[in-house]
């Protein structure tokens, strides 16, 4: 037996652990970054360079304003590729590189005025040692991104896993496949250049500044801490197993009173269970009275082997104009088809259940509230593009929640006020309800 005091202990480890989970994953989103500014004032030393080393006659400048670097380049034809370029030198050394393996992200806010392409590559030149020579720039890794400034100068932020290496680079020094990927643990060198070109060409680039960004500490690393310290925390939960083993049996005892509870939300009454059918008639889905013992089942399930179970309801938007402008036979048809519709995109093991009028429910155990969601928005569209009997588009409101720790009748009646807000917010839409709140905020029931 487990007394009062060593539960309180365990609860208290299991919320401290939790704290510190949500302050370690909040400190790794909200700090830990680690940013690399390049601009007119960083330590690096940057050189502007043109074609005429390979006998073009293209010519560029470079001056320092504050901040922002002033890169004019007038582009010749006389060179098959003519270019300009920036050269930002990181180490005198190749061996003594700078690491952007750790950056995730790099932002870039640049001008670009005048004629001709305005399209930028940026190079990080990576040292493999081992292969690439020190006194030959050429053989070092050449990564590379390209991309065109926006018009107005506004900062572009890309994913650093756009760079790719130089297809050219790989031929020219005989990489084998298996190291063809991007390597940027040892970049002595940028370069940032233009596009290459043959053209004539005047363009001037202001840039404010380029920017690795990055945390200290990935989100795989702090997880990887975070799931080491709940694995070592759960040896500790299990000597606290007999407590679990308790709360089980104290729900055994309440399940006669959560199975009248669960008979006032259905609004069936318990002499006439036995004499109702199980499934509907028309549909051929399950009713009220069908549905029961199976509700009743998989919430203890749920709960007492700490398994998800979600609920969706479903209901046709004006289902009223079916019926008032093609009849009740064709309303009977569109229920008879959103009916199959349902079915075919559920699982088995997944229970489809008339609720009343146009309203039906799924049922769908072991199913997460982020799945329960890809289901009724995969329905949802479903409904909009399917063709129904009246030859007109019908749309479809969904309601989404899953268990938590509540009785089922708050359970449904989550999944209900999910489905009408829904309704409220415009129909032809998903609503899903988290983990229920002390108190709650109703909301008004449309007409459907």
């Amino acid at each position: 037996m487990n007394s009062p005091d060593a539960d309180r202990r365990l609860h208290t480890a299991v919320s401290i652990l939790l704290l510190v989970s949500i302050a370690l994953l909040a400190w790794q989103y909200l700090g830990l970054n680690r940013v690399m500014r390049i601009d007119g004032e960083h330590a690096y030393g940057v050189v502007a360079i043109a074609d005429t080393d390979e006998g073009g006659t293209s010519v560029t400048s470079l001056q320092r304003q504050g901040q922002r670097l002033l890169w004019r380049c007038r582009l010749s034809p006389v060179y098959e590729w003519p270019y300009c370029e920036l050269r930002f030198t990181f180490s005198a050394d190749p061996h003594q590189g700078l690491d952007f393996s750790r950056f995730s992200t790099v932002a870039l806010k640049v001008k670009a005025d005048g004629n001709g392409s305005r399209r930028l590559r940026l190079f990080l030149r990576n040292f493999d040692t081992g292969s690439a020579k020190a006194d030959n720039p050429l053989t070092w890794r050449l990564n590379e991104l390209q991309f065109e400034p926006h018009a107005d100068g506004s900062e572009i932020e890309v994913p650093m896993r756009a760079f790719n290496v130089a297809s050219w680079w790989l031929n020219n020094n005989n990489i084998p496949i298996e190291r063809a990927a991007v390597e940027t643990h040892n970049v002595p060198m940028m370069l940032l250049d233009t596009a290459g070109v043959r053209e004539k060409a005047d363009l001037d680039f202001r840039i404010d500044y380029i920017e690795f960004r990055g945390k200290w500490v990935s989100i795989g690393e702090m997880a990887l801490f975070i799931v080491a310290m709940w694995l070592s925390a759960a040896l500790v939960y299990l000597a606290h197993w007999q407590l679990r083993m308790r709360s089980t049996l104290a729900h055994s005892r309440e399940r006669e009173a959560e199975l009248q509870q669960l008979n006032a939300a259905l609004m069936l009454e318990n002499a006439k269970i036995g004499e109702k059918a199980k499934r509907d008639p028309l549909t051929g889905a399950l009713n009220r009275a069908g549905i029961r013992d199976a509700l009743l089942d998989e919430a203890s399930r749920a709960i007492t082997e700490e398994r998800p179970l979600a609920a969706v309801f479903c209901d046709i938007d004006h289902f009223k104009r079916v019926n008032d402008e093609h009849g009740h036979a064709m309303g009977d048809a569109v229920l008879q088809q959103f009916s199959a519709l349902l079915r075919k995109r559920i699982r088995q093991r997944d229970y489809l259940v008339r609720w009343g009028g146009e309203e039906f429910v799924l049922l769908c155990p072991d199913t997460s509230l982020e799945h329960a969601v890809q289901l009724a928005e995969a329905l949802r569209r479903a409904v909009e593009t399917n063709l129904w009997p009246t030859r007109q588009p019908l749309t479809a409101s969904f309601g989404v929640t899953t268990l938590a720790t509540e009785s089922i009748a708050s359970f449904l009646e989550r999944t209900d006020r999910a489905l009408y807000e829904a309704k409220h917010l415009g129909r032809n839409r998903v609503v899903s309800a988290g983990v229920p709140h002390a108190a709650t905020t109703a909301v008004d029931r449309p007409n459907t």
